[in-house]
């Protein structure tokens, strides 16, 4: 018997596209508030006015403001996001070379902290209110509120300036002195991911911990948990077979959501480390006033944002049995 009704689904489904809508009109709108237009930059002193306006009609400049708006969010529905003005290609194509490499290093960064994080919490959770657990609980929320791009400069003066050890800036050497094979092309790009990977799961996995912490210590206190130690079970078969289990369903839901602001967050990292993903894609779109970069850039960002959050519901309900939505 499904826990979700198809009433209740469709709502979800109704909701989450009315909030895609807004935010392409809030995006369509921030966008076109900033001062001159990405044809500002082609513009040279020795233009005629006549070719200034030829050039404002190929990019669709001189229509009217709705209009542009109504073929944005027609195009953008249909998945047409037109042509780079600044890289005079289709978007589409910048969006492929991209996105792969920021969903590598965030992919990374998500594993990395979904892995430590549980695994804390559990331990954090089993034994809570004890030295280990305050001390280490403390120690951690220290590093929850340091901002991830100060940490990444500091890891990039400790481990790059000072150390020598670790790349800094790009996702592989620019003018390699090697030849390009799999092993070496591999090692090159474990060599630069790992600091921006560092800087990431540093802060990331204590967010992971604390939702599965306090999850840990509710479980413990559940009949099938004594009735393991009555067994005589081990203290370890118990605490990861039969609490950590049931304590990682809220991990498992917040994971869904936690991976797209994880993605998110790219912005930042990938500006810091020079990382060339979607994150700098943004920076440079938005400081050269290409709209059309920038714009499909926010927009899959806040698509994978939105079908996250819709997921979360669904997936939610076939992980904890209790819940059913929409029955009521």
């Amino acid at each position: 018997m499904t826990r979700i009704s198809a009433r209740y689904l469709g709502k979800r489904i109704v909701v989450s596209y009315i909030t895609l809508l807004v935010i392409m009109t809030l995006l369509f709108a921030l966008l076109r508030s900033m001062p001159g237009t990405f044809i500002s930059s082609m513009i040279t002193p020795e233009m005629q006015p006549e070719q200034i306006q030829r050039m404002r009609e190929v990019w669709g400049l001189n229509e009217p403001l709705w209009k542009q708006y109504v073929n944005f969010m027609v195009n953008y529905q249909t998945g047409e996001f037109g042509m780079s003005p600044t890289n005079r290609v289709p978007v589409w194509d910048i969006m492929i070379r991209r996105l792969p490499r920021t969903l590598i290093l965030f992919g990374a960064a998500f594993i990395v902290a979904y892995i430590v994080g549980p695994l804390v919490g559990m331990y954090l959770g089993w034994l809570r209110g004890s030295r280990k657990d305050k001390s280490i609980f403390a120690s951690s929320l220290v590093m929850y509120s340091m901002p991830a791009f100060w940490l990444a400069w500091l890891f990039i003066w400790l481990f790059n300036y000072e150390l020598g050890w670790l790349e800094s800036t790009y996702m592989y050497h620019q003018f390699p002195q090697f030849e390009w094979t799999v092993v070496s092309t591999i090692t090159n790009v474990l060599h630069h991911i790992t600091l921006p990977l560092i800087s990431l799961a540093f802060v990331n996995w204590v967010g992971v911990m604390l939702v599965m912490r306090p999850s840990m210590n509710n479980v413990t206190e559940e009949d099938y948990v004594f009735l393991a130690q009555a067994k005589g079970l081990s203290e370890r078969t118990v605490m990861i077979k039969h609490a950590a289990r049931n304590a990682l369903i809220p991990v498992a839901t917040q994971a869904i959501v936690g991976l797209a602001f994880l993605i998110d967050g790219s912005i930042i990292i990938e500006q810091v480390f020079s990382w060339p993903g979607i994150g700098q894609l943004i920076v440079n779109a938005v400081i050269s006033k290409d709209y059309p970069v920038a714009q499909a850039s926010f927009f899959i960002l806040a698509v994978l944002v939105v079908v996250m959050r819709l997921l979360t519901d669904v997936v939610y309900t076939y992980l904890d049995p209790r819940i059913k939505f929409g029955e009521g």
